[in-house]
């Protein structure tokens, strides 16, 4: 081969060689990077909830604090939308800085028992969310809670075991933990717990109420 064409070859591996380069450096800067803290949740402020739950008899104190739990026949499937309120929104400015995150949600439920007819179930509530914690770049986490109200189609079979005074409606709270890989913090999986209760007299109900325990999984867009 002459010395031409060792330099034509050479400059052809090189023109090969740049144009891979440019490939890689023009993909890794058009790739999305995604905030692991509270900036996701104003990045994508909408989310999409999918939540299959088991519904247990002990108090929402005793499953909380001492991980008790015992199966009750009946479990429930939700479906929820969720919103982010803007910095700039008059809600999210009062309960900052203990609050990063301050979402709205609606949440869609369908109760399923052996000893009971298909309930549905509506669950409007306001989200209280930290999601900055220093471990997030490992994995990405936030805890939220949730304060609302609930109405119930028909009074869950839970609610009215040894209890006369039951309504339909009553006040709506829960608690969740999410989990996501930091290089898609846009899909979460969530575990959380739903509770119905008559707030301690104040829906005019008795020492009524009841705790769904489960998984979710959560997709953020905008």
């Amino acid at each position: 081969m002459t010395l031409n064409k060792h330099i034509k070859a050479g400059f052809i591996l090189l023109i090969l060689a740049m144009n891979s380069l440019f490939s890689q450096v023009l993909a890794a800067s058009t790739a999305p990077i995604y905030p692991t803290n509270q900036n996701l949740y104003d990045q994508y402020p909408w989310s999409l909830l999918y939540y299959y739950g088991i519904t247990g008899s002990d108090p929402v104190g005793r499953i909380v604090f001492k991980a008790q739990f015992h199966r009750w026949p009946e479990h429930i499937q939700s479906v929820e939308l969720a919103y982010t309120l803007n910095k700039n929104n008059v809600i999210r400015r009062f309960f900052s800085p203990i609050v990063g995150v301050v979402q709205i949600a609606l949440d869609t439920t369908v109760r399923t028992g052996s000893n009971e007819p298909t309930i549905y179930e509506l669950d409007p509530y306001i989200g209280f969310r930290w999601a900055n914690f220093p471990w997030n770049n490992y994995l990405t986490m936030s805890f939220e809670a949730g304060e609302g109200i609930s109405y119930a189609t028909s009074v869950p079979a839970i609610e009215s075991h040894d209890n006369d005074n039951t309504k339909r409606l009553l006040n709506f709270m829960m608690l969740e933990a999410t989990f996501a890989a930091p290089k898609y913090p846009r899909l979460q999986l969530v575990v959380r717990i739903h509770h119905r209760s008559g707030a301690y007299g104040l829906y005019h109900a008795g020492n009524t109420g009841s705790n769904d325990i489960g998984l979710g999984i959560r997709y953020l867009f905008d």
